[in-house]
């Protein structure tokens, strides 16, 4: 059987996630890069620029666009596991929302070519922030419980679509930035204090899914979306994560749980290239539940 100390598990800085918590899972992570007012970067969770720093440039005007997982790190990812004599699992961003699942492949199969007796698993989550941070820490305990990375894998790809992810955020403006909604619809939708509630789909594409009036209402009907699509809430733990907004993800987290019970609570914070979309403000949750899209 292939554990996870025989199998190097690997994911990017989109899951939002802490170091720490990835680190305890004995998952290793790709940087993505950005740029912040043209300067580059790496989203390296915080040791070279902490998250509130990075959320008060964005309130004071910078600008910050991302980019996808360079091809020369998914490379020698591969090449660190290959040298260890070890298997390679990348989980990467949805590949609705990012490039890097078809640059993974494009390094998997020139890899391949070279060490034709590596074995490489590139797995698409369909997924970002909490949601891929759900379905990267589940992969590593079935890993850790002895599954082989073979199964693993198959049973990723059949369980993705049952982690739920939906999300509201304080402001269109990053939306705009990011060209997910037009300036018209942003425009109309800050002058009538619209707080959208999106999610990502079964194509891994972010869509809106409801425009509210009011930061609360957005709150209790992302309460509501979970209430109603959670499978077997007692016995899992979901992901909160919050985007300098912490008094929300408290409220949030008080109002849920006063509904269902759960298995526990991870609370942590939308990273830099999850938050150059969503600005300050933005809070997704995380959980298993009935596949997306039925």
């Amino acid at each position: 059987m292939n554990t996870v100390h025989e199998t190097v598990l690997i994911t990017d800085s989109g899951c939002d996630l802490s170091l720490e918590v990835l680190q305890r899972a004995g998952v290793e992570v790709l940087f993505f890069p950005y740029t912040l007012d043209g300067e580059e970067h790496f989203a390296d969770f915080e040791r070279t620029l902490s998250y509130d720093a990075f959320f008060d440039a964005l309130q004071a005007g910078a600008r910050s666009t991302t980019a996808q997982v360079r091809p020369v790190d998914c490379e020698a990812a591969f090449q660190r596991a290959y040298d260890l004599g070890k298997t390679a699992l990348l989980v990467t961003m949805s590949s609705g929302l990012s490039a890097s699942y078809d640059a993974a492949l494009t390094v998997r199969e020139q890899f391949l070519r070279e060490n034709p007796d590596a074995e490489i698993h590139v797995v698409d989550s369909l997924s970002v922030s909490a949601g891929q941070g759900l379905l990267v820490l589940e992969i590593a305990n079935r890993l850790a419980a002895g599954v082989p990375t073979k199964d693993v894998v198959v049973w990723a790809e059949d369980n993705r679509l049952r982690v739920n992810h939906p999300f509201t955020v304080d402001s269109f403006e990053y939306l705009v930035r990011g060209g997910r909604v037009s300036p018209a619809v942003g425009a109309a939708g800050s002058m009538l204090s619209i707080k959208p509630v999106l999610q990502v789909d079964a194509d891994g594409r972010l869509v809106p899914l409801k425009k509210l009036r009011g930061r609360h209402r957005a709150l209790a009907t992302l309460s509501e979306m979970v209430v109603d699509r959670i499978e077997d809430p007692e016995t899992q733990t979901i992901i909160i994560d919050h985007a300098q907004c912490p008094e929300d993800a408290v409220a949030f987290r008080d109002m849920l749980t006063d509904r269902i019970a759960v298995g526990g609570v991870v609370a942590d914070r939308i990273g830099i290239i999850i938050g150059t979309h969503t600005g300050p403000g933005g809070l997704v949750v995380a959980f298993w539940g009935r596949p997306r899209g039925s």
